[in-house]
């Protein structure tokens, strides 16, 4: 091989190793930092607390970034899919504190009915290493981090879903059109 064929090689196998680190991984688990952070209306959410019911995605976001609120239909139909399985999505905002205020209304302003809460002095995006967001990681009941990616591109979603199937025992079954059918009456 020649020099410069040599040297193309190596750019380019250095280019996939970084683009294999910056976007998702089913590293060996790693423990997630516990935390207890308050969600606009002033109540705190504990991570611990919240993993008692199943799986825990976190994701760190600010309203200034434009990734991040491209992620959140994907999380909401995450959230909608597996919510029943116990599975919870916990948008953990960065905005400054001037901002947090105006978190809440932005939220909901989207059609977002997953936990938010407030990180502006984000000490426990520290925790979580978060160095670029959107920064996305799946706890498992054990406190384990068994996904993790940055950054945000469609098929985030994807890998996200395959990791979340895997924690669910027997998946998440869909439920009977019987049941639903007897809910709609019992809510009459």
């Amino acid at each position: 091989m020649t020099g410069r064929r040599f040297t193309t090689h190596v750019a380019i196998c250095a280019v996939v190793l970084v683009l294999m680190g910056a976007s998702a991984s089913f590293a060996a688990a790693k423990k997630a930092a516990d935390f207890t952070l308050r969600n606009p209306a002033g109540v705190d959410v504990t991570l611990s607390e919240l993993l008692k019911d199943g799986p825990v995605v976190v994701d760190f976001w600010a309203m200034s970034c434009k990734p991040c609120i491209k992620a959140f239909p994907d999380l909401q139909e995450i959230f909608d899919n597996y919510k029943d399985c116990g599975l919870t999505v916990v948008a953990v905002s960065i905005d400054g504190s001037r901002t947090t205020s105006k978190v809440g209304a932005f939220v909901r302003a989207k059609g977002n009915t997953f936990e938010v809460v407030l990180d502006p002095s984000m000490n426990v995006a520290r925790k979580y290493h978060v160095t670029s967001i959107p920064r996305t990681v799946l706890v498992d009941t054990n406190g384990n981090i068994v996904y993790a990616v940055t950054g945000y591109r469609p098929g985030n979603h994807d890998d996200l879903v395959r990791a979340i199937e895997g924690l669910i025992p027997g998946g998440c079954p869909e439920p009977d059109a019987d049941e639903t059918v007897n809910q709609g009456e019992a809510g009459e």
